[in-house]
């Protein structure tokens, strides 16, 4: 008999079962509470966002600088994350978090998620042709002008994808981050 999970790979194209394996193998290796609320499923992403995204050399400190993720009006996120990637890495990098009140602190970070849709505009001002990926969970978030805005439908996180706010500050995302956004724009 075929579990859930084995029913929905069978049922995906190959490209979408690449990234369905990647996010069950990712979820499965933090631990099972990683992804069983919206916060553990925002969490999840944002640990593969990290493992999906190339930076620049000059977005790091050194060559062992952590990824790190600031979380604006988003403590309870943050806690989740770090949490569930506390001793994990991606792509050879361990990860800091930071919980920042505003736009101050942002430039250190490789990551930036703005929970407060009223931090949106600063936020994406003072990371304007810095390399580092933001995301967050609002419309104005998007309007504003970020690269990875998630969107909950019927209780389900799905995201969509600025390529061109992305790629106009040296990110490169893998083609796996394309296939399965809800909405892709620019690029």
């Amino acid at each position: 008999m075929l579990s859930n999970s084995n029913i929905l790979f069978h049922r995906c194209s190959r490209p979408a079962k690449l990234i369905l394996a990647a996010v069950i193998l990712a979820t499965s290796a933090i631990g099972t509470a990683f992804a069983q609320s919206e916060a553990g499923v925002k969490t999840a992403f944002i640990y593969n966002f990290a493992k999906f995204t190339e930076w620049p050399a000059s977005a790091f400190a050194g060559d062992s600088a952590p990824i790190t993720v600031g979380f604006i009006g988003a403590d309870s996120l943050a806690d989740t994350f770090e949490k569930n990637v506390t001793g994990k890495n991606a792509n050879g990098r361990d990860f800091a978090v930071k919980k920042l009140s505003g736009a101050a602190g942002v430039e250190g970070c490789q990551i930036v998620f703005v929970g407060d849709a009223s931090q949106a505009s600063a936020v994406i001002g003072a990371l304007k042709g810095k390399p580092v990926l933001q995301v967050g969970d609002s419309e104005g978030f998007a309007a504003a002008g970020g690269m990875i805005t998630f969107v909950v439908t019927d209780g389900k996180v799905s995201f969509d994808l600025d390529l061109g706010a992305i790629n106009a500050v040296g990110l490169k995302l893998n083609d796996k981050l394309r296939q399965v956004a809800r909405n892709v724009k620019g690029g």
